[in-house]
């Protein structure tokens, strides 16, 4: 009994004392009770140490729409192959691929003397694993994709119309198809799709919607006691390739974001503990003069990296831009070798926080970086500085420049006393 009287009595002397501390000033890092409003500051373009946009290397993956032609330097090529074919066929008429049209620039007239066909050699390729250079999932017939691993169907043997947006081939002959039937090593290597024309055109692929998909449609008998009947297949390939080396080139003092080549923005900037302490008001006391505890308890409510765009080198049709921040982690940059990117993926850490989204139609970017701001001021993160990508590279020419007199526009509240 007296065992359990001491044990009681031990507790109850823990939770006074508990108790008693809790009853103590505490620094909060929250604007919980509204002591103070929060307050706004910014970093203007002096305070930004490093700029560079750089290449970087490509990640082909699944996309809404697959784009054939010229922007900026860069060709692209669509890659067309369809499976789920016959085993066999008696006899085959009215070859035909349809295709839907998302958005197009100077690509006016669509035809067959803007579009070339061409039926790509016994190389089997896939959607997530071609390449322009050769590789071991896409073995080409040179160190890269070239005229060498396709050959041109003459004009003659097909026909191209276009009403609105949508793209209708009409094959004359149908040997295309039965090749890729007949294929005795089961290869069926599709097609190429290409132009030389100046503009280009995005097309929707079978990733986007069963409505505006590639469709092959053919009409065939499997024996010759078959009724003739109207098979219908959707694409199982779709994808595009453009010229790629591997030579990475870097931009000092430029800010540009392109997805086709993938290029990226890498900055650096100093965020100095007075520009938080000197807008303070005139009665607030920093606890025991620790600065570094003050700067720890802030809440950033909200950081946005601005990105001024004067309009110029813009891409010329309607479309958005997704950015998102990513940490550096590593300490130093490539500014050397120029067969590896300024950083790598190994470089960078992502924050895993919403992508800002904006127009390029609008004169300022707003990236959220208050994530950045809060985990560099509390020490989380060592300042090496961030990079800025899009989170859809490859996927389109989608390419613009900003202004070098980028800015942070800080919100922040102050910890305060709680009695």
């Amino acid at each position: 009994m007296n065992i359990g009287i001491k044990a009681v009595g031990i507790i109850l002397v823990i939770l006074l004392v508990v108790i008693s501390c809790t009853q103590k000033d505490n620094i909060v890092g929250t604007n919980g009770s509204g002591e103070f409003t929060p307050l706004n500051v910014t970093l203007d373009h002096n305070s930004f140490s490093e700029i560079y946009s750089y290449e970087d290397s490509c990640s082909y993956n699944n996309s809404n729409t697959m784009i054939l032609g010229n922007y900026n330097g860069e060709t692209s090529y669509s890659l067309l192959r369809f499976t789920s074919l016959p085993d066999s066929f008696y006899e085959i008429y009215s070859v035909n691929i349809s295709l839907e049209i998302k958005d197009r620039h100077n690509f006016d007239i669509v035809d067959n003397t803007t579009l070339k066909l061409a039926t790509i050699g016994n190389i089997k390729w896939y959607e997530n694993a071609t390449w322009w250079t050769s590789s071991d999932s896409t073995d080409w017939n040179t160190e890269h994709f070239s005229n060498a691993d396709y050959t041109n169907l003459l004009e003659q043997h097909y026909e191209i119309n276009c009403v609105g947006d949508s793209i209708n081939i009409i094959f004359s002959e149908t040997t295309i198809l039965e090749d890729w039937i007949n294929d005795e090593d089961n290869v069926n290597s599709g097609l190429v799709i290409y132009s030389d024309t100046d503009g280009f055109m995005e097309i929707y692929t079978s990733e986007y919607s069963n409505d505006e998909n590639p469709v092959l449609t053919f009409e065939y008998r499997e024996t010759v006691e078959d009724t003739l009947t109207i098979k219908t297949i959707q694409t199982c390939y779709d994808c595009m390739i453009y010229e790629t080396d591997n030579e990475f080139e870097k931009w000092e003092d430029e800010l540009k974001i392109s997805n086709i080549q993938p290029i990226n923005i890498f900055t650096k900037f100093e965020i100095l503990e007075s520009i938080f302490v000197d807008i303070l008001p005139p009665d607030y006391v920093i606890a025991d003069d620790d600065t570094a505890l003050f700067l720890q308890r802030i809440t950033i409510n909200r950081a946005e990296l601005v990105l001024n765009n004067n309009g110029a080198n813009t891409y010329p049709i309607s479309g958005s831009v997704y950015l998102s921040p990513y940490f550096v982690i590593a300490d130093t940059i490539n500014t050397d070798l120029s067969e590896i990117p300024l950083l790598t993926n190994d470089d960078i850490d992502d924050i895993y926080i919403s992508s800002s989204t904006d127009t390029l139609q609008t004169e300022q970017i707003k990236i959220n970086i208050t994530k950045v701001i809060q985990y560099y001021i509390s020490g989380e993160y060592d300042n090496n500085g961030i990079v800025i990508k899009s989170l859809n590279v490859n996927d389109n020419f989608i390419h613009t420049e900003f202004d070098l007199e980028p800015e942070i526009q800080i919100t922040f509240t102050p910890p305060y006393y709680e009695e």
